[in-house]
């Protein structure tokens, strides 16, 4: 018997993860003695794929040697395009190329040399283990989407010379089978579509001459990833754009081709000159946002844990909630409510450009609610998000998604499986909202003296 595991879906995405998530890439980082070995330390990567240092560095001496996906190919197009001074293509600071600028900006001449010289097709060869074929799209082309199931993917596995295949780039992790051969996606690490909240990989596991994945959903810091974005200044680049990648982080719903092809054809219908991407202007991505439900998320830049010093500023803005649906009180949610969230760095709030208080939400710890028998068993554990408030003139501008959102990456990270709330009975418009956002009504309770609908959803 013989088993090795292998991080070939980590490495596979690598590439969409430098892209987007890195402020600062530099390809020498590949030959510096040591580096992966120390990183891999460092964030206790060895932990969370069982496997042993030597094993580890062997793969990825060989996989990040060989391969290049679709996102090095437009660096080293650009390159091309500027030596030619082909001036009307160059990338500029908007939400058609922005973010491919910011990229472009990060990387010398020997970052592009290094990323040319890389062949799209690496076959992974290890002696008495079946051999595979790994791609980021296709064996012939980096932009190709080989979707599980399709007649495509089917042409492919009929094509190799291995009985394996290995790719990416289509964001969906999964296997199929097809004329006795395998193919899996790794799903991707940078931006999960359908996932929100988890990094995608496989590893693959050699028993008797057959490879046998396991496909992995890693929880991240999504939180600090996204204020990354802004405090990088990658957001600013690219505003809409940015805006649709956030609204995948937090909803798992890609918007992509949708959020292009709409903002290219209105602009194309009111404008009298015709311009060529990607000089496509920023009224257009804004209004083809706003036609695909896609919010502005600027204000998720202004999110954080709550500090003692925004007790008074809660207080007021608990206050100002009183006489609502909620049935809030000068006395609840009060002061030691809010010393009792602090106490747990349970309790988050954002602000608007001047520092306002103009949002929060906690995560609570109340036994009489965990306790009910409604919770899914299958679910556990869980915990409850309590007390999500909205000032009155920031309300139906879709805060209350960004405050949920916020509050469910937390309970990710420590790993809770799933999140319930507990909604006053009659305030339909709140039973509207969190339906949409994806919880379903499990039972009813009655506790301290109201009467609750109670929702709950898988994380």
């Amino acid at each position: 018997m013989k088993i090795l595991h292998n991080l070939l879906g980590i490495l596979c995405g690598f590439a969409l993860m430098i892209i987007l998530l890195i402020t600062s890439i530099e390809a020498v980082t590949y030959w510096t003695p040591g580096y992966y070995e120390e990183e891999y330390a460092k964030y206790g990567v060895l932990q969370d794929v069982h496997m042993e240092m030597n094993d580890l560095l062997d793969v990825t001496d060989q996989m990040m040697a060989y391969l290049r996906g679709n996102r090095e190919e437009y660096m080293t197009e650009q390159r091309k395009v500027r030596e030619q001074e082909e001036k009307e293509k160059y990338w500029i600071a908007n939400s058609a190329s922005g973010n491919l600028l910011y990229t472009y900006e990060q990387l010398t001449p020997k970052d592009l040399d290094f990323f040319e010289n890389l062949p799209i097709t690496f076959r992974y060869e290890k002696e008495g283990y079946p051999a595979i074929i790994c791609c980021h799209g296709s064996p012939v082309n980096t932009r190709e989407l080989l979707q599980l199931d399709s007649e495509r993917t089917k042409e492919v596995l009929d094509e190799i010379n291995t009985d394996y295949l290995l790719a990416a780039h289509t964001h969906y992790p999964g296997m199929m089978r097809y004329h006795g051969k395998t193919y899996m996606n790794t799903g991707s690490c940078g931006i999960a579509i359908g996932d929100p909240g988890y990094a995608h990989a496989v590893i693959l596991e050699s028993w008797e001459n057959e490879w046998k994945p396991e496909f992995l959903r890693i929880p991240y810091d999504i939180n600090q990833v996204i204020q990354d974005i802004f405090e990088s200044g990658l957001y600013d680049m690219a505003p809409w754009f940015l805006n649709n990648n956030l609204h995948i982080f937090l909803t798992g719903t890609d918007l992509t081709p949708e959020l292009v092809n709409l903002a290219t054809k209105l602009q194309k219908e009111n404008e009298a000159e015709e311009k060529v991407w990607p000089h496509i202007e920023e009224k257009y991505f804004a209004k083809a946002a706003d036609a695909l439900k896609i919010p502005d998320y600027t204000f998720l830049r202004y999110i954080r844990p709550a500090v003692i010093e925004d007790t008074e500023k809660l207080l007021e803005l608990y206050h100002s909630m009183i006489g609502g649906a909620a049935g809030w009180n000068e006395y609840y949610p009060g002061i030691d409510t809010i010393e009792s969230d602090l106490s747990r760095n349970a309790l988050f709030v954002m602000e608007n450009e001047k520092g306002k208080l103009i949002a929060s939400i906690s995560i609570d710890a109340d036994e009489a609610v965990d306790s009910l028998k409604c919770w899914d068993e299958a679910l556990l554990p869980g915990a409850e998000l309590a007390r999500l408030c909205i000032r009155k003139e920031y309300q139906n501008k879709k805060m209350a998604r960004m405050m949920m959102a916020y509050a469910m990456n937390v309970l990710r990270k420590q790993g809770k499986k799933s999140v319930h709330i507990l909604v006053r009975k009659g305030h339909e418009v709140a039973m509207r909202s969190y339906a949409h956002l994806g919880y379903e009504k499990v039972g009813e309770c009655s506790l301290y003296d109201m009467q609750f609908i109670c929702m709950e959803r898988a994380l």
